[in-house]
């Protein structure tokens, strides 16, 4: 279970949700093991906590267990699903909803972009400051010491700002607690390139630079870096499955290895994986 996500009883309603929600809102999770349709929508609500970054929490209510607190807020049906802000519930739905609408019901409520930590401090990094990104994130820490997004983001900040060891052995902490959260996997393939990042720090430098020289492969290979990095995955995976067909022996294969990385990054249950595989297994035999 993501930091994102808690689990909930009578006992720490008041602490876990209301309260905790006066800080940042806490999407509840009213749920039972023998019930399918909440087994559908949990994996949903899963990866919506991980990729909001922390903009909101995840609690999940075992209703089997705690039968006297579902009856006291009310809940009839499962799944019900239900946003606190404030201290107070302001929205819900019930039933498995379409991905979609849950995250309209999130973005109305949730804090914009521009106010999330890690949205601001992200900003900060593209324009180069380190320093103003790092003092945000030290902020947050402060209120949610725990909380993966934001370790990872400081861990990332220290590797940009040239302090690898110190970023590596948070890493390996990580690993430790949470190996398959994306922040972790982000940061595991960003210290992987972190010589590619520290030789061309700037991409809009560098974007300019591969489209003045396509065929310099150590500009192209850095390009596709950065946009694996930045989300902009499939045009980084073609340019290491041009690298692959057409100039297999750069740096002793290096195209592969980097698609395995970028695997590693993206994770198993992205269609665009397998699609890869398959050109990589064509080009291999």
């Amino acid at each position: 279970m993501s930091q994102e996500t808690t689990v909930v009883t009578a006992d720490s309603f008041m602490t876990e949700v209301v309260e905790t929600s006066a800080r940042v809102p806490v999407l509840v999770d009213f749920w039972a093991p023998w019930c399918g349709p909440c087994k559908q929508l949990m994996p949903i609500l899963d990866r919506l906590a991980q990729e909001y970054g922390g903009r909101f929490r995840l609690a999940k209510v075992n209703t089997d267990e705690q039968q006297e607190l579902a009856q006291q807020l009310g809940i009839r049906s499962l799944p019900t699903v239900v946003l606190f802000k404030d201290r107070t519930s302001v929205d819900h739905f019930v039933g498995v909803v379409p991905e979609a609408q849950i995250r309209r019901l999130l973005d109305k409520h949730l804090p914009t972009s521009s106010d999330a930590p890690l949205e601001r401090a992200q900003a900060l990094k593209t324009k180069g400051d380190f320093s103003g990104a790092r003092t945000i994130i030290e902020s947050a820490l402060a209120d949610d010491r725990e909380n993966i997004s934001y370790l990872t983001e400081l861990a990332e900040l220290r590797a940009l700002d040239g302090d690898l060891e110190s970023a590596r052995v948070e890493l390996e902490r990580l690993q430790g607690i949470e190996p398959n959260h994306t922040a972790v996997k982000r940061l595991a393939a960003i210290l992987n390139f972190s010589d590619i990042i520290a030789a061309y720090p700037d991409v809009l430098s560098l974007r300019e630079r591969v489209g003045s020289n396509g065929n310099d492969l150590d500009l192209r290979h850095a390009l596709a870096v950065h946009q694996l990095l930045g989300g902009d995955v499939e045009p980084a995976l073609h340019t290491w499955l041009d690298l692959m067909r057409n100039h297999r022996s750069y740096k002793d294969d290096l195209a592969r290895r980097s698609l395995l990385q970028a695997f590693e990054l993206i994770g198993d249950a992205d269609p665009i994986v397998a699609r890869t595989r398959k050109e990589m297994a064509r080009l291999l035999f």
